[in-house]
């Protein structure tokens, strides 16, 4: 767990899980072996395994306290939820949440960056053989593209088969039938100080949370990277882009926006208690420096 300070806002990683699903290959078909040793001194040992090819990844979710309010940015795996590529959790993440200041009856809002297993987890919790909403006085912001391409209640089976479709059903329409969830495409403003922008590609709704305050900004990337190696390569996708093309689009616009903020850079998926700052060297986007977490 570290925090940061974007002006006025405060930012807290609170981790859930971390391990190896995939090796390079698997996760960025499209990338060279030889590009991954030749930025060695970036990615290794925190970001990738030369030994076993494997790529470290994790599992967080981002507390922002904004205005008085608690918000969550993604929400992980979560607990008892049997899933493809990760395990069956029985973790302590909300004690973590708790010593963050983000108690389940303290949050306000919930933001999901995308609809994916690993990102709606703990959008709910099992209560007496039923799945209810973990957080009982917030309101939930879904993306509503992704919730048209996923809800199993219209005539079609879902595309992803049970990996995504499972997760849709006991983590996104219990809080649908609860009366928490509230839709958003395109642009939205949460507050003054941070907001929501569409990046799709990776799934058809994907978004980036932005957080601008006092001169500062942040960016929640989601899973637009999973790897700087899509950073210093913003045309490579992930295996788990929906639509690659479409998300190595959007990943440069993103970096883009980072290059020029300077923005304090948190992807879902990067195990380390820093951000990421950006710059824009000989063409191509770099990792200029990493700012500590406290």
């Amino acid at each position: 767990m570290g925090s940061i300070d974007i002006g006025d806002v405060s930012v807290t990683r609170v981790f859930e899980w971390a391990g190896d699903i995939a090796t390079r290959e698997q996760l960025i078909p499209s990338s060279d072996r030889r590009d991954w040793e030749a930025n060695a001194s970036l990615l290794v040992p925190d970001f990738w395994d030369p030994a076993t090819e494997s790529v470290k990844l994790c599992v967080q979710t981002f507390v922002v306290k904004s205005g008085g309010r608690t918000i969550l940015v993604d929400t992980g795996i979560g607990n008892d939820k049997e899933r493809l590529w990760f395990p069956t959790l029985r973790t302590e993440f909300l004690d973590l949440l708790t010593k963050a200041g983000a108690a389940p009856e303290e949050v306000d809002l919930v933001v999901a960056t995308h609809l994916h297993t690993d990102h709606v987890g703990w959008n709910t919790t099992l209560t007496d053989g039923r799945w209810v909403p973990t957080f009982p006085n917030a309101t939930y912001l879904f993306p509503q593209e992704d919730f048209d391409y996923w809800n199993p209640e219209g005539d079609d089976e879902p595309p992803g088969g049970p990996a995504y479709s499972d997760a849709f059903k006991d983590s996104v329409l219990p809080v649908v039938h609860a009366g928490q969830a509230q839709f958003f495409s395109g642009e939205h403003v949460i507050d003054g100080n941070v907001s929501i922008t569409p990046a799709p590609g990776h799934s058809p709704g994907s978004a980036v949370v932005e957080v601008t305050s006092r001169g500062e900004s942040a960016l929640f990337t989601g899973d637009l990277v999973h790897s700087p190696m899509q950073i210093l390569g913003h045309e490579h996708a992930s295996c788990f882009d929906d639509d690659p093309a479409r998300a190595a689009t959007s990943r440069d616009r993103v970096l883009h926006r980072a290059s020029e903020t300077r923005a304090a850079v948190f992807t879902a998926h990067f195990d380390v208690d820093k951000a990421a700052r950006i710059a824009r060297q000989g063409g191509r986007y770099v990792v200029d420096s990493w700012t500590e977490l406290d």
